[in-house]
């Protein structure tokens, strides 16, 4: 258009309004910090447990299957899926932070995580109720104790003091296939 549209002045017409800020844009700002928390997009602290996960000591020999002796993909997804159904509120394996797309695979002797290639020992760290963390990997007969009778190295230290650190997640998310409905 050559020229824009006015609006009429005229009586009965209050002039528009003009404000400052958004009033909402406090409000907009919290929550996209809550999301950015929620995401793991962002560094957090707390107490909670450290776990250290090696492949088994066969310096004296192997006491079973060599498979069962070296930490695997699966092992680290199971205790990770342990700490979140414990309520663990974030978590990180050797640095990554793990958020609901994070892929842990294996990959000869290592295992990527989020992308990067890690490999053990594995430091687990996980910020949540430290007595319910460290009770839901220490029951008996549970994952922990099945990799420590296959000679798997695992420590598990409670940190009942804000002083867990586990850095944001510094991927990218990337959504192929869901689409907004507004759209």
């Amino acid at each position: 258009f050559p020229y824009r549209l006015r609006r009429r002045k005229g009586p009965g017409r209050p002039p528009p309004q003009r404000s400052g800020p958004d009033e909402n844009a406090e409000e907009i700002k919290t929550n996209l910090e809550q999301y950015d928390l929620y995401l793991g997009k962002t560094d957090v602290k707390g107490p909670g447990i450290i776990i250290t996960v090696a492949d088994a000591d066969l310096s004296g020999g192997l006491r079973g299957d060599s498979y069962t002796s070296i930490v695997h993909d699966e092992d680290l997804v199971e205790i990770v899926n342990a700490l979140k159904n414990a309520g663990a509120e974030a978590i990180s394996i050797n640095g990554e932070r793990i958020t609901n797309t994070t892929a842990i695979t294996c990959i000869g002797n290592v295992v990527k995580i989020n992308g990067e290639k890690v490999g053990s020992p594995f430091e687990i760290k996980a910020i949540g109720l430290t007595a319910k963390l460290y009770g839901s990997l220490t029951m008996p007969y549970g994952y922990i104790d099945i990799l420590k009778r296959d000679g798997v190295q695992v420590t598990i230290e409670q940190v009942e003091k804000d002083t867990i650190v586990i850095p944001k997640f510094n991927g990218v998310y990337k959504l192929e296939y869901a689409k907004d409905i507004e759209q």
